[in-house]
């Protein structure tokens, strides 16, 4: 193999390696409570909530600014089919600046719920599962 062949593969691979290393996908996150830096406090997809019902919070992490002035997380249950059905909507307000933002929500039913996370452009940015008990 030639020097320049090897250089060329060589430079290939450091920039495959570093666009890798620096590509963070945006997250939503289920946890008990947010830190003062954005990290979440006892993170988990599953949750046990009173007879009345019981909060937890989203916590929406990006690799960039949100270019935003709301988002909305839209919430639907899953059937034992695997089939959604839809729960509600929320709108928070956040600044377009904002790389990370959470809320509070508050279930009342048990189940697992896909939650969507959309901008203002109704761009999905993030979506994922979390299972609701009753204790």
């Amino acid at each position: 193999m030639s020097l320049k062949k090897f250089s060329i593969q060589t430079f290939s691979l450091f920039i495959f390696l570093s666009i890798a290393v620096g590509t963070s996908a945006q997250t939503i996150y289920f946890c008990e409570s947010v830190d003062q830096s954005g990290a979440p406090v006892n993170q988990s997809n599953a949750f046990i909530i009173g007879n009345n019902g019981g909060y937890f919070d989203f916590l929406v992490k990006l690799p960039y600014e949100a270019r935003s002035y709301y988002v909305n997380y839209d919430i639907y249950k899953l059937s034992s089919d695997g089939s959604e059905q839809f729960d509600n909507t929320i709108r928070q307000e956040i600044e377009p600046d904002y790389n990370w933002f959470w809320k509070e929500v508050t279930f009342y039913d048990e189940g697992t719920y896909k939650v969507y996370v959309y901008d203002d452009n109704d761009y999905l940015i993030t979506s994922s599962s979390v299972k609701v008990r009753k204790n």
